[in-house]
C-alpha cells in the first residue's frame, strides 16, 4: 500500500507499457504476519507459498487502479507475451499461479488476492 519502485502497483502505474499475463502475488504485510504465525504456531517444516490465494492478470490490477482514481487514464499493453519478449526485455519473466492451500491445511488463512489488493488500494500512500 505504499508507492515504492519494487511495489506491483507502483511498477503498474510507471511502466509506459504493460503485458498482460496471470500471476499470484503476495502482499508483505500479509506475508510478514504468516511466515509469524507459522512459527508462533509451529506448523510443520516444509516448503510453503505464502502467496494470496488465487491470482489475478494485469487487465485486472489495471482496472481495480482506474476504478480507485490511481494510475494513468489510459494503459498501453503489448499485443501478446512474445511481443514483449521481443520488444521490451532481455530476461524471461517467471508468471506463475501459486498453490497456497497448504497453508490453509495448516491452519493459516491469508486473505484472497482481491481482499488484500482491495486493502492496498484503499490504504494507497503516494511516494
Amino acid at each position: 500500500h505504499v508507492d515504492n519502485p519494487r511495489n506491483y502497483l507502483s511498477k503498474l502505474m510507471r511502466y509506459a507499457r504493460l503485458v498482460d499475463v496471470r500471476n499470484s502475488i503476495s502482499n508483505l504485510e500479509d506475508f510478514a504476519r504468516i511466515t509469524h504465525d507459522c512459527w508462533a504456531q509451529r506448523i510443520p517444516f516444509g516448503i510453503y507459498n505464502v502467496t494470496n490465494p488465487g491470482s489475478v492478470t494485469t487487465r485486472q490490477v489495471v482496472g481495480l487502479l482506474q476504478k480507485a482514481g490511481l494510475g494513468p487514464k489510459n494503459y498501453e499493453f503489448f499485443e501478446s507475451v512474445e511481443a514483449f519478449h521481443r520488444l521490451a526485455t532481455c530476461t524471461p519473466r517467471a508468471n506463475c499461479v501459486m498453490d497456497s492451500s497448504k497453508l490453509l491445511r495448516a491452519g493459516i488463512r491469508l486473505p484472497s488476492v482481491e481482499e488484500s489488493l482491495g486493502d492496498c488500494l484503499r490504504r494507497w500512500q503516494p511516494a
